[in-house]
């Protein structure tokens, strides 16, 4: 029989996990969003194609430099506390976008997001991971539950900018995500306590970590900055927003359905075993985007990469006892392949044209997980 102490642990494991997955998808609307709009709108707010290539990436850069300070800052003012602030800023950095224009202000309100979402998005995975009975289930279960705000943000992103414009919906999706602040007041006052291990340094790299921020840089970052521009390549700029925030909004919907199928296959085979077949699919992915299949290669590498966000931060967490250290210096390095995916899409295809990135990336990924599978069976 379950002790009972046990059954109600793991239920404000439950809950406490639904609560930050459900913060985390309310105010994610207007960061998903700006990678679709900005491009394409770049001028009605002021903004050069190279300050647009800035702005998606600065965010990225702030957390990378912010997450040593989570685990601190967590155990001085309590995560409810730090959550629930984080996601006040972050509602408020969307509405920036909706109310001002102009890179240097556009560029305050990216610095504001990205120390926001660096607290919400550890603060969600520690809150998930507890004390790692299941935790790939939980981990699921939080990524498909934050992934709903993201979907449905996208999914109406492009009517929304057609028939309000761009500014008006930034500032819809601002004042919805005012909602996340007194949800987070009611999370449990702290999340599970690391242990005394001392963490994993976030700036030394680990062959795992080298293979997820080659991931982020390929299927996060440079898909997700220049999904629109590769469909405008075919199609007027009004379909092209429009197909791209369909295209992005599936992404969300497939991590909704396969974080909810991956967390307990993981679970139970082990997360390393869906790590190698994954990222080679999505090297096919990008490879077939290169060749001009950019509706099959684009949903291809949207449901390898749907399955590994699951398995990611459970494969980080257990490698220390820290759990909060080790998914810090998962985050860190996967942000720096968002930082740089975001920034080098953009930049990259408008100098040297979409075959040879795309080509490259597909590359790239597929060597280095080979290069992780050979070392780990050493």
């Amino acid at each position: 029989m379950q002790d009972p102490a046990a059954v109600v642990d793991d239920r404000a494991t439950l809950r406490n996990t639904l609560i930050t997955a459900a913060c985390l998808g309310t105010v994610w609307a207007g960061d998903v969003a700006i990678y679709v709009v900005l491009p394409l709108y770049a001028a009605a707010f002021g903004l050069e194609p190279l300050e647009v290539g800035l702005l998606l990436s600065v965010n990225r850069v702030v957390r990378i430099l912010g997450y040593g300070w989570v685990a601190p800052l967590a155990r001085r003012y309590g995560a409810k506390a730090l959550t629930a602030v984080a996601c006040l800023a972050a509602a408020i950095s969307t509405l920036g976008y909706g109310l001002l224009e102009g890179f240097a202000l556009l560029f305050a309100a990216r610095v504001l997001w990205g120390g926001a979402w660096g607290v919400i998005n550890l603060m969600m995975n520690a809150y998930a991971y507890g004390d790692g009975r299941n935790a790939g289930t939980r981990v699921g279960l939080s990524r498909a539950v934050s992934s709903v705000g993201a979907f449905l943000a996208l999914l109406s992103v492009g009517p929304l900018c057609l028939s309000v414009g761009p500014h008006q919906a930034f500032t819809i999706y601002g004042v919805l995500g005012l909602a996340a602040f007194p949800l987070a007041l009611a999370l449990s006052p702290t999340a599970a306590a690391p242990d005394d291990a001392r963490a994993p340094r976030r700036w030394i790299p680990s062959d795992l970590n080298v293979l997820f921020f080659t991931l982020a840089l390929a299927a996060d970052g440079v898909l997700g900055a220049t999904v629109s521009l590769l469909l405008v390549e075919y199609m007027p700029a009004a379909a092209a927003i429009v197909g791209a925030s369909l295209l992005l909004a599936f992404q969300r919907l497939a991590h909704i359905v396969l974080a909810l199928f991956s967390g307990p296959v993981a679970d139970r085979i082990g997360a390393g075993r869906l790590l190698l077949p994954c990222s080679l699919v999505v090297a096919l992915g990008l490879g077939a985007i290169a060749l001009g299949h950019v509706y099959t290669g684009t949903i291809t590498v949207i449901v390898a990469r749907a399955l590994l966000t699951t398995v990611s931060p459970v494969l980080a967490a257990q490698r220390s006892p820290d759990r909060i250290g080790a998914l810090a210096s998962f985050a860190t390095w996967s942000d720096v392949g968002l930082a740089a995916g975001a920034f080098l899409g953009t930049v990259g295809i408008s100098a040297i044209g979409l075959v040879p990135v795309y080509a490259t990336l597909a590359v790239l990924v597929a060597g280095m997980a080979l290069f992780h599978h050979v070392r780990a069976q050493e």
